[in-house]
């Protein structure tokens, strides 16, 4: 799968972000975002486990994604290090000095464990959104992007652009809620009907199932293998289950299917690509026959979360990926029926002030503060 992003900040040349595959002679840390195929290109190659024993490299991640990689790619666990929301502090041994990197880690509302990292180095802000979705009405809740009710100062932005061209998208709860009758009706038809949940990526449709969950009572089913990840958060991640059921989660590309006759299987397709009109509609749901459903369901801003993100920040500089970011029609105002709404999350981002502490590269990886932490530390739904 083609990377979305070539691993390099500028700013701090000895680290590597989103980005495995190639032989860096100057990093000396690696950072993940989130756990989608286009983010960890060259993480299943040999010649990454040598290069972190040999140098004592670490991949610094959310403790989420920590925990989706150990069952992934087992033979990483030594090399990880769980970093919390909030704000961190890292020390760094390059080939020449001890580097101090400051780390705040924000909920990127895209997947499963899915984060932004805020990098303070060299007196310098630069903040990496990965793959995100925030909504406009939820930017002024992240509280580190905040000095004393403005907003800071963003001296570098990597952002991501992926629908740059497409003006706006329905909210996520709001299209599951459209659902709801159809998988009702569907199930109710005849007891040997199924419902397909079909996704383009395993994780990241987390808050779908939850909801669906809360409205009918029904777990969507998912493989073994999936569900090794998800059984670690029985408290966040309700929605699903390794039990069979008359709903199943699965990828587009999976060969774990119902064995069921195709007349009874309601495909429910989320995506985003479906949709190529540059004006949105209301009707985010398209029946493509009797039993396949088109559901426009984006885990990216659409233009207009994109922009109110970058003007409400106003960074100096700005750096898109995977496609150069559009200077000549950032101006461009959307009408859309979408964005005058609530925010997408319920959840409260604020996140209060860490102590921070000096992680070497000598220390236990952070232990969970036990408790119920908050679904969006988890879910970023």
């Amino acid at each position: 799968m083609q990377p979305s992003f070539n691993g390099k900040l500028e700013e701090i040349p000895f680290i590597s972000i989103d980005n495995f595959s190639y032989e860096r002679d100057h990093v000396s840390a690696y950072f993940l975002s989130h756990f989608h195929g286009d983010h960890i290109s060259g993480i299943e190659r040999y010649g990454l486990i040598k290069l972190l024993v040999k140098r004592k490299i670490y991949i610094y991640t959310s403790e989420v994604t920590v925990a989706i990689i150990k069952v992934r790619h087992p033979d990483l666990e030594p090399h990880l290090k769980s970093l919390a929301l909030g704000r961190n502090a890292l020390s760094i041994q390059t080939k020449d000095a001890e580097e101090f990197l400051g780390v705040t880690m924000l909920p990127a509302g895209h997947s499963l464990g899915s984060v932004m990292f805020l990098f303070e180095y060299k007196n310098q802000n630069i903040l990496f959104t990965g793959d995100f979705r925030i909504s406009k009405n939820d930017v002024a809740k992240y509280k580190h992007l905040q000095n004393n009710g403005e907003p800071i100062k963003i001296d570098v932005l990597y952002v991501d652009t992926t629908f740059q061209d497409r003006p706006s998208f329905p909210k996520r709860s709001e299209v599951v809620s459209d659902l709801i009758p159809h998988i009702k009706h569907w199930l109710a038809d005849n007891p040997e009907n199924v419902v397909l949940l079909s996704v383009s990526a395993m994780f990241g449709y987390e808050g779908a199932c939850n909801q669906i969950y809360d409205e009918i009572k029904i777990k969507a089913n998912v493989n073994e293998d999936d569900w090794k990840i998800f059984r670690q958060f029985p408290k966040q991640i309700y929605g699903v289950t390794d039990e069979e059921s008359r709903i199943l989660l699965r990828t587009r590309r999976s060969s774990h299917l119902p064995q069921v006759p195709l007349h009874n299987i309601l495909t429910l397709d989320f995506s985003a690509l479906h949709w190529t009109s540059p004006n949105l509609e209301e009707e985010f749901l398209t029946k493509e026959s009797d039993n396949r459903i088109s559901v426009c369901y984006s885990t990216h801003c659409g233009r207009d979360e994109l922009m109110h993100f970058i003007n409400y920040l106003n960074p100096t500089i700005k750096k898109g990926f995977p496609k150069d970011f559009k200077e000549n029609n950032s101006k461009l105002t959307f009408y859309s029926i979408f964005t005058n709404r609530d925010g997408d999350a319920k959840e409260n981002y604020e996140i209060s002030p860490k102590k921070k502490k000096i992680v070497r590269k000598n220390d236990d990886n952070r232990k969970s503060s036990g408790g119920k932490r908050k679904l969006a530390e988890v879910l970023d739904w």
